[in-house]
């Protein structure tokens, strides 16, 4: 089990890059966890104030969404979808749920969902595990590998702006 306080939200798209786009009267956050990116909305200003965290889902193949919905009807404890009136208790949920059995079934489905070759998206998301230790995940697991480490972001960056672009799969 996580602890709460080592989930970070961030208002970076960590697929894009780009800030979120203001929406009315919704907040959007996003978490990346154990190579999952979850995408928290919370409905301010509304009767109920609930917050709900879902993957991130628009690098998609579109024939990914009906395997996903066919994923949470015959697994409904493990969708990768959490939902809690206080951000603190889904922040809670989303802890007690990673590393659980439930968590590593979809996340598995999560990650063999085939993604869209067109997206448009980063290749990479740049994390750091360690002091001077940045890592490239793959926007696209199935299809590249995870590269790394490099002392710096920005040398991260560099290196992988070099990188001829992705191929499409078989």
């Amino acid at each position: 089990m996580q602890r709460t306080d080592k989930i970070r939200l961030g208002y970076t798209d960590p697929m894009t890059g780009q800030p979120t786009q203001e929406k009315q009267y919704r907040e959007v956050e996003y978490a990346d966890i154990d190579g999952v990116v979850l995408v928290v909305h919370h409905y301010y200003r509304s009767s109920a104030p609930k917050w709900t965290a879902r993957p991130y889902m628009d690098h998609l193949s579109p024939d990914a969404y009906a395997s996903w919905v066919q994923h949470l009807s015959t697994h409904p404890d493990s969708g990768l979808v959490f939902a809690h009136i206080r951000r603190r208790d889904l922040l809670a949920q989303i802890a007690k749920d990673i590393g659980s059995p439930d968590w590593t079934l979809g996340r598995n489905a999560w990650m063999a969902l085939p993604r869209d070759p067109r997206w448009a998206g980063l290749r990479f998301r740049l994390v750091r595990r360690a002091p001077q230790q940045w890592w490239a995940l793959p926007a696209d697991p199935s299809r590249d590998t995870e590269r790394g480490p490099w002392p710096s972001e920005r040398t991260a960056l560099a290196d992988l702006v070099e990188q001829p672009p992705l191929t499409p799969g078989p």
